[in-house]
């Protein structure tokens, strides 16, 4: 496969007219006289149009896209224990396959290729991601309450270890939710398996206090007790936290899932991402689930991002463009060990933008960074995953029956 006189970003800056060699899962090479060696003849034309590598998703929980719009204006704890919790107690593996479906469909559209997921039903949500192409880092949620899925976290993770695009995972929820003997299993297997864990970490500030007052410790405190931390762990959040939890999270190599607009719409609070910054922790973005935020776009998330931290400190040059452009990149193919970029050798992961678009116009060489972060409305045409093809010039084959069956599901689910 050949994308042909595209753009790329280099250094910051617009590059045109570069070609996009892709041999099989992988990129062979990318320069202006790059040819096509794969032997297959396909042929992309990418003038006008600008490829960025993949996105990647830190945090969400994809089948929560059949209840976008279902509980809204609440806090967390009332949103989960009222709304989100009851109606998730009905959820069969039928509802979790359309469910990713169709956070899939509007991932692939946003241009994101790979997403870090925790929730039910991980076997479905794995075939289901497969069926569309998607990579993703899967974790079963584990409970206290559910033994069942603790016992099923290693045979999960035994079943999808050698697959080409899903990497299974560990996922306690929070130290609310798991005892020490949970949460000391979790680190067991995850060490084992050299797999990755994904935990709710620190997002309200009733959540950390109420911790405190009982355990006499931070949540980041008791889990790095536990030695439970290291760069294994995408903790998702980390909106309330301490100078000592920061310095913790960066001296283990946490991996810090920021997800921005959710924590605004629940207002949980504004993570504070500069003192993470100036400790040199590894921040990624996520979108959370589509019932808090309410879709599934990291170009909202970025521009968020951004902005509210530069209203929060009063500081306009805080969390430039490019640095908030690499959360979504490159921070987030460190944390989950992946091979991407737009490099020869790199695993083809990528999308193809329609720069042909009002909200890029003007553009020069050096805003271009800027206008994906501050800008971007839409206008991703093409998405490739693994040098699969998974939309063409904004065309997602069996889309219409997604958004169907995906319909007749939430009916059903609030029937039950």
């Amino acid at each position: 496969m050949l994308i042909r006189n595209a753009s790329i970003v280099a250094g910051g800056r617009l590059l045109r007219d570069q070609n996009i060699a892709i041999d099989g899962p992988r990129i062979s090479g990318v320069g202006p006289g790059i040819a096509d060696e794969s032997g297959d003849g396909e042929v992309i034309e990418g003038r006008g149009k600008l490829a960025i590598s993949g996105l990647v998703n830190a945090h969400t929980h994809l089948a929560m896209t059949l209840f976008r719009g279902y509980a809204d204006d609440m806090e967390l704890m009332p949103w989960l224990s009222e709304k989100i919790w009851p109606l998730e107690a009905k959820l069969t593996a039928e509802d979790i396959r359309w469910g990713v479906k169709l956070g899939c469909l509007e991932m692939i559209r946003s241009g994101i290729t790979c997403y870090n997921d925790m929730y039910y039903f991980m076997d479905e949500a794995a075939r289901a991601t497969k069926e569309m192409g998607l990579r993703a880092v899967l974790s079963g949620v584990l409970f206290d309450m559910r033994p069942d899925l603790i016992e099923d976290a290693e045979p999960f993770i035994r079943r999808w270890k050698n697959d080409d695009l899903i990497v299974p995972a560990v996922g306690p929820h929070a130290v609310y939710t798991c005892s020490e003997e949970t949460l000391s299993r979790a680190l067991d297997l995850a060490e084992k398996h050299d797999v990755m864990i994904h935990i709710h970490l620190s997002e309200t500030r009733s959540e950390v206090e109420s911790f405190a007052k009982n355990r006499g410790k931070s949540p980041v405190e008791y889990l790095d007790s536990l030695g439970f931390l290291s760069d294994r762990v995408v903790a998702a959040h980390c909106v309330w936290l301490s100078p000592q939890d920061v310095s913790i999270i960066a001296d283990r190599g946490v991996n810090v899932a920021h997800c921005s607009i959710s924590n605004h719409k629940l207002a949980s609070g504004i993570a504070p991402l500069d003192r993470l910054a100036r400790a040199g922790a590894r921040i990624c973005l996520g979108t959370d689930g589509a019932s808090s935020n309410n879709s599934l776009n990291l170009f909202q998330e970025m521009k968020t991002t951004a902005i509210a931290q530069k209203c929060a400190h009063s500081r306009p040059d805080l969390f430039a463009a490019g640095e908030v452009w690499r959360m979504a990149t490159e921070n987030a193919y460190t944390a989950f060990r992946l091979d991407m970029g737009l490099r020869a050798g790199a695993i083809a992961d990528l999308s193809l933008i329609d720069l042909k678009k009002p909200w890029f116009c003007p553009l020069a060489d050096d805003n271009i960074v800027s206008h994906l972060v501050y800008s971007a409305q839409g206008g991703v045409e093409t998405t490739i995953v693994g040098g699969r093809v998974l939309m063409r010039g904004g065309v997602i084959p069996g889309e219409e029956e997604i958004l169907e069956r995906a319909q007749e599901q939430f009916n059903d689910l609030l029937a039950r």
